[in-house]
């Protein structure tokens, strides 16, 4: 009984944290077509990056503590490295590399640099 328990919890689990990867991908397509506010969804693709990046560390992480098998990491990082690059692409339709500030390359080039 308690291996049914866990494993609803876990099946729950993973809905929960895979959700953003199905129901979003219409979402990033609409804003690659032009669609809503430009900078509200600007921020709302921002931040579901790092939601991305921070799940793809998170992967890693089960990988070597033992919490996943090699399988299941593969392709749970595949799905989400496929979400995370539609992602930059809808970032980058909505905010052109012309736009951007060559300041954060500077900084970091003079970080490097010491």
């Amino acid at each position: 009984m308690a291996i049914v328990i866990a494993l609803g919890i876990a099946l729950a689990a993973v809905a929960f944290v895979a959700a953003p990867l199905f129901f979003g991908a219409r979402q990033a397509a609409r804003v690659a077509a032009g669609e809503g506010q430009a900078s509200g969804d600007l921020a709302e693709l921002l931040a579901e990056k790092e939601t991305v990046y921070a799940a793809i560390q998170e992967l890693d992480f089960d990988l070597k503590s033992g919490k996943l098998s090699e399988e299941d990491h593969h392709g749970l990082r595949r799905r989400y490295e496929e979400r995370a690059a539609a992602l930059l692409r809808a970032i980058d339709d909505l905010h052109p590399s012309s736009e951007r500030s060559d300041a954060p390359r500077r900084v970091r080039r003079e970080k490097r640099r010491g």
